[in-house]
């Protein structure tokens, strides 16, 4: 019994610390998301009264040729960040994943990129693909005699100056992640693979990639969660441009509901991105 009491008294404890967290969670995200949900099934501008219209919305959608190109440039900008992302932070890891002076610098070089505010980082990078003569790109491009390019301007390589910023921008976080990994794989491993005669490369091959398959799968998870979810970064570099280029979902979203007032259209494509990150957001929990 005193310990029933006891419990008892714990959880109603507990529940009164967490009862501001439920509240402001409830405010900012359940009562907006039903909000979304409720609306997307709606005409409406803000200004007038909303009309239902039912599905028209989400038929509409999935016929609109912009939304579905938003959706292929969402896809492209996810798959090639995370594979990107999750290869080079796993190969700077093993790579600096040694004592010295040397290898401690270069850890920190690349995690700095990860620390400067995302902002800062973007006006580095609009200075380095700048289509100025004198832009670090443009300067390199000049000196190899290829010509200046507008980079962020170039409808072909707008989305791969975006890609690239990401990369260079969180490349440093996944490489401290696996690095954090490394340190945890047991040195018994490797140690009995050298006796063996293994080389470097059976023993990353066939003993570090494995062991750091739990936190691999997490970063891919997490990282295509972030990549559907991107805009700061897209609406900071290009706005979606040129023309259509990098316009991915969020940044669709934002422009049929803030700037054409269709926000009943507008919902019915949050509602489609939330129910594609609910499903990646499903499988990390399923595999934590």
């Amino acid at each position: 019994m005193l310990n029933k009491g006891l419990r008892r008294q714990e959880s109603k404890t507990g529940l009164v610390f967490i009862t501001p967290v439920l509240i402001w969670y409830a405010i900012f995200f359940w009562i907006p998301l039903m909000f979304v949900f409720a609306v997307s099934f709606t005409k409406w501008d803000m200004f007038n009264p909303m009309k239902a219209v039912g599905l028209k919305n989400y038929s509409k959608l999935f016929t609109d040729p912009y939304f579905l190109k938003s959706l292929s440039i969402s896809l492209i900008y996810t798959l090639s960040t995370t594979g990107l992302l999750v290869f080079l932070g796993m190969l700077f890891a093993i790579l600096f994943n040694r004592p010295g002076v040397v290898a401690s610098l270069a850890r920190m070089l690349f995690f700095m990129t990860a620390i400067v505010p995302l902002i800062s980082a973007g006006a580095i990078w609009v200075w380095i693909t700048g289509p100025e003569p004198y832009s670090a790109l443009n300067s390199l491009m000049s000196f190899l005699g290829l010509g200046r390019k507008k980079w962020l301007a170039d409808a072909d390589l707008a989305l791969l100056c975006v890609i690239g910023f990401i990369v260079w921008k969180n490349t440093g976080f996944n490489t401290l992640i696996y690095t954090a990994g490394l340190r945890g794989i047991p040195s018994v491993y490797v140690d009995a693979a050298k006796i063996d005669g293994a080389t470097r490369f059976h023993i990353v091959k066939d003993i570090i990639v494995p062991l750091l398959r739990p936190i691999t799968l997490f970063l891919i998870i997490t990282n295509m969660i972030a990549g559907w979810n991107v805009f700061t970064p897209v609406w900071f570099l290009t706005k979606g441009g040129p023309g259509s280029a990098t316009r991915v979902l969020s940044t669709y979203i934002y422009e049929y509901g803030f700037n054409r007032y269709q926000f009943g259209f507008a919902s019915a494509s949050a509602v489609v991105l939330i129910s594609i990150v609910l499903i990646f957001t499903y499988i990390r929990l399923r595999k934590l």
